[in-house]
């Protein structure tokens, strides 16, 4: 399998698929794909709870999983709504709590499962975020070009809701709500959050609000 990113503001994922591979990625994320793949939509089936947490993050409960059937190479594209930021989920600890609708694609099959974080919901993010474990390379959606924090242990960062994109997963329980009257006079709203180490945590490059 062969991954190259293009385009420089908008980003877009090329993959090429040696013959039995197979690739993943999130429903609506394909922009073409050639004729020797074949597509299947796999359910995340996490009983009722895991419906009704998707169903309260308006995520989908697909995801789609191409398959080169054919004895060439094949090729195709995928998509987000801006950026891509490629994760191996391996140096993270094999986990990652990501923005709810961030997950793009996969090179090997993943679990998305959904995460319901207070902090989160206090800060405008959303109750729900997604919970993304595997042993492979994940994309996510970016607005620019993602920056990379590496918090060491006892210091803490101060995160802006909107530039969050990911943290690794064992650090989901060191994200607390920070409320400051000063940053809400300031523009940066009233909390952002506190995050405190050790933790790998990456955010957006610019501060667009939508």
């Amino acid at each position: 399998m062969n991954c190259k990113i293009i385009g420089y503001d908008f980003k877009s994922l090329a993959v090429e698929l040696n013959p039995a591979e197979y690739f993943y990625c999130e429903k609506g994320a394909v922009i073409y794909h050639e004729g020797g793949i074949e597509k299947n939509l796999k359910v995340l089936d996490k009983g009722l709870g895991g419906i009704l947490k998707r169903k309260l993050s308006g995520e989908s409960i697909f995801l789609m999983e191409l398959f080169n059937q054919s004895k060439n190479t094949q090729k195709l594209m995928v998509a987000g709504k801006m950026g891509m930021l490629p994760i191996d989920l391996k140096t993270v600890g094999g986990q990652i709590i990501c923005r709810n609708g961030y997950y793009i694609a996969s090179t090997k099959n993943v679990d998305v499962d959904f995460s319901l974080n207070l902090s989160s919901w206090i800060s405008g993010t959303g109750l729900v975020m997604q919970k993304i474990s595997g042993d492979c390379t994940v994309f996510l959606d970016s607005i620019g070009s993602a920056y990379r924090l590496d918090v060491a242990l006892g210091d803490s960062v101060y995160v802006d809701e909107k530039s969050f994109i990911c943290i690794d997963g064992n650090a989901e329980s060191r994200i607390s709500s920070d409320f400051s009257g000063k940053g809400l006079l300031g523009g940066e709203g009233l909390t952002m959050f506190r995050i405190t180490g050790p933790a790998t945590v990456y955010v957006n490059s610019v501060n667009a609000r939508f």
